[in-house]
């Protein structure tokens, strides 16, 4: 079972972060060369839709995997309450991936269903959009290179 769990979690992972990365380095310099604003828009409004369905699919699997994925581990919610353990270098990694996750999740959640919306009749809202969305993207970067400290044992 732990084997499928964190197999679902790295495969979620990178469905996310890849489209993310896709959408940054390559949907979003081609639409620059598009001169068209209604017809950019458009496209981004169709290409960020799809994406944001399957994102938060895969957003719910790491949800559930990662909990499971931690007591597979040995972490039980009574340790990570523990003062020693949380202070350890292993406790700390993971209460800093589960503090960005939490971050990362309420940007989004912003991000996708608050400011995407505006942003499409608005130039000023597009450029908060673009910057919450890029910085989303480093968020989850981050969360990437925390989850190698928890199997790699921590941080130190």
């Amino acid at each position: 079972m732990f084997k499928l769990s964190l197999y679902l979690h790295i495969i979620s992972a990178m469905f996310w972060i890849g489209g993310m990365l896709f959408i940054t380095l390559v949907i979003a310099p081609y639409l620059s060369t598009i001169e068209d604003r209604k017809q950019r828009s458009a496209i981004y409004q169709v290409v960020g839709k799809k994406f944001r369905f399957y994102a938060w699919i895969v957003i719910i699997i790491m949800l559930v995997t990662g909990p499971i994925n931690l007591y597979y581990l040995g972490v039980t919610p009574s340790m990570l309450f523990d003062g020693e353990f949380a202070s350890s270098s292993y406790g700390l990694a993971i209460w800093l991936k589960i503090f960005v996750v939490i971050l990362l999740l309420t940007s989004s959640l912003a991000h996708d269903f608050w400011l995407g919306p505006k942003a499409r009749n608005s130039r000023n809202f597009s450029k908060i959009a673009k910057i919450m969305g890029r910085s989303n993207l480093l968020l989850a970067l981050i969360i990437a290179l925390l989850a190698v400290f928890v199997r790699a044992g921590g941080i130190t």
